[in-house]
């Protein structure tokens, strides 16, 4: 939804890398999740000309892509955060929760607030501004489907300071507008707790993941396989509790694992 108090943000590009994976081998199947129609219309022409993106659903609220994620097919998910009904962050949540589900691509037209935080500790997978050109669009859904980080090293820079600046997940006061506030903090205990059983490797691989560095590119750094960098993703994904890549730099950042 159209934020007409937000601040406009600062670089489109920041939040995509420039460097993304090639083309699909068939249509990458979205479900477009936005209240203001006039939005989803405008961001519809950036897919259109591209035969490597099909919408297959439109939804106006959170429980209505619910709906739509049990109805129909898809790959990906462009979620708005502040719809009526149920917002995109707890829509994202349920989601999240389903085997073999969509991946979730927050909307934002800003760079970094609370709601990207939370929505990513839901389960998307990264965040792109909603009013992206279609290059940039296209590269960070080309980045999504080949497991990568939707997020530039820049982008994800910003997004781990603004984490690293607020409050404790603990903090009382969170509580009155946040009801998964302790969850979240449960989250960073188990990824803390957990922290003691990576090895030297992984808790590398963790390190140049939280730079926003790709698969290859961490390879390269380590001087081991990509095969053996995905390995040990998984492997720290699983220990820490993580989601996904984005969300084990998060996890990583409020447990104190990147120094």
């Amino acid at each position: 939804m159209p934020d007409p108090s937000a601040a406009p943000a600062s670089s489109v590009s920041q939040s995509v890398s420039p460097a993304a994976p090639a083309p699909p081998a068939s249509p990458v199947r979205i479900i477009l999740v936005d209240d203001d129609p006039l939005t989803r219309a405008a961001i519809k022409p950036l897919l259109r000309p591209r035969e490597d993106y099909a919408v297959v659903a439109e939804a106006g609220d959170g429980r209505q892509a619910i709906e739509a994620v049990g109805r129909v097919e898809a790959d990906i998910v462009l979620m708005d955060l502040g719809m009526p009904v149920m917002d995109g962050i707890e829509a994202t949540r349920q989601i999240c929760q389903v085997p073999r589900h969509p991946h979730v691509v927050a909307l934002t037209t800003w760079d970094v607030d609370d709601a990207v935080v939370r929505v990513i500790e839901a389960g998307a997978v990264g965040y792109l501004l909603k009013y992206s050109a279609s290059e940039e669009l296209d590269a960070g859904l080309r980045r999504v489907m080949a497991g990568e980080s939707v997020l530039s090293p820049g982008a994800l820079a910003e997004l781990l300071r603004y984490v690293r600046s607020q409050p404790a997940l603990a903090a009382p006061a969170l509580a009155a507008y946040d009801a998964h506030a302790e969850e979240r903090q449960r989250a960073v205990v188990q990824a803390r707790q957990a922290a003691a059983g990576l090895s030297r490797r992984e808790l590398d691989v963790i390190a140049a993941a939280a730079e926003g560095l790709t698969t290859e590119e961490i390879a390269s750094r380590l001087y081991i396989s990509a095969s053996t960098v995905k390995a040990h993703l998984r492997s720290a994904q699983e220990r820490v509790g993580a989601r996904n890549r984005v969300h084990l730099a998060v996890l990583a950042e409020r447990a104190g694992l990147l120094g």
